[in-house]
């Protein structure tokens, strides 16, 4: 091997460990202060109640596992070399299981939400649109999960070879099916499923407004104006975070299936070193779904704004005694009285 293939080799591994060493920190922090401040968000009184939002707090406690379970453990051993998996044969299986399950059960739930908001916009609303019909559907969903990958905790392990020590399903059909399993289980299936939903809701809800708008006489009361106009932000809310489930998912659902079919035994080391980095890569970008959620809500929702505010208030209040929407209203109009006091003073 030349002095350039090492260089190059060295070079390729480097970055690779860097990257999983300190890329991941910003995920972390980003989306431990999402997942508090969803949590108080969802639970409150005037959003907890609805069902789409207990799949959003589902989806929530989920990302909760995958950014300090799935996300630290890479940074220890990618970029410290430090993974205790391939040490320990009970901890390889019990990293790979809660992996696989944190982040099936994370995008299983906004695929529940999708499928909430399409009941909605039909006629079985009132049947299936219930927080204790949610909370019974996720549930089962739990219990699907866990024994949908319940065969990790057997069937992997350390694999030893002449050249490496890894943690991962054993060699030979049942790892081809292992990764076919994960990518449409995770990667493929549920995104399809939730666009397919999408958009039957978005169908669904042009029709009826074809339907309601010429006559005036069936407008709705004004308390059920305002659950249609939340329904409708909840809506764009769903719609914005399966955006992002798609957009950070698909890579990395590109780069398995790759995975799972290529011979990597025909490549050369430099272009081992390079699909290492490159499945890297995507590998922390699809962390992003499971940290940016609630900065995309706050975009994309008024009414999950407007409950971030009353919780910033009541923060100030008991800090600063007093309210802080009146004291910035106060002090906007006394800028403006006394701007108006020195226009007047120089007109004078």
């Amino acid at each position: 091997m030349s002095n350039a293939s090492v260089n190059a080799i060295a070079w390729f591994n480097y970055v690779n460990v860097q990257m999983n060493r300190y890329f991941p920190i910003p995920f972390i922090v980003l989306g431990t202060i999402g997942v508090i401040l969803n949590t108080i968000i969802f639970t409150r009184r005037n959003l907890f109640q609805n069902s789409c939002v207990q799949y959003l707090l589902g989806n929530t406690l989920s990302n909760l596992i995958v950014l300090y379970w799935v996300a630290l453990t890479r940074i220890f051993s990618d970029g410290y070399n430090n993974d205790l998996s391939v040490r320990s044969d009970t901890f390889c299986k019990i990293r790979y299981f809660l992996t696989y399950f944190s982040r099936a059960l994370s995008t299983w739930f906004i695929v529940l939400a999708c499928c909430d908001r399409w009941l909605s916009s039909t006629q079985a609303r009132n049947r299936y649109n219930t927080v204790i019909f949610a909370r019974q559907l996720m549930a089962v969903t739990c219990i699907v999960c866990f024994l949908a990958f319940f065969h990790v905790l057997f069937l992997f392990g350390v694999q030893t070879s002449s050249t490496s020590v890894t943690c991962y399903a054993r060699s030979g059909i049942y790892r081809l099916l292992s990764d076919l399993q994960y990518l449409t289980f995770y990667a493929l299936g549920p995104p399809i499923l939730m666009l397919i939903f999408g958009l039957l809701t978005l169908k669904n809800l042009r029709n009826s407004r074809r339907l309601v708008l010429p006559n005036n006489q069936n407008l709705t009361s004004a308390k059920q104006r305002s659950i249609q106009r939340r329904d409708n932000q909840l809506l764009m809310m769903l719609l914005l975070q399966v955006m992002i489930i798609i957009l950070f998912t698909l890579p990395f659902a590109i780069q398995k299936l790759v995975d799972t079919f290529i011979q990597k035994s025909n490549q050369t080391p430099v272009q081992k070193a390079q699909y290492d980095l490159i499945a890297g890569i995507l590998r922390l970008i699809s962390y992003g779904s499971h940290a940016f959620g609630f900065f995309f809500y706050t975009l994309s929702a008024k009414i999950f704004r407007n409950e971030l505010l009353r919780i910033i208030n009541k923060i100030y209040q008991c800090f600063a005694g007093k309210d802080l929407i009146s004291s910035a209203r106060t002090d906007i109009f006394d800028g403006i009285t006394r701007r108006n006091d020195i226009d007047m003073t120089q007109t004078m």
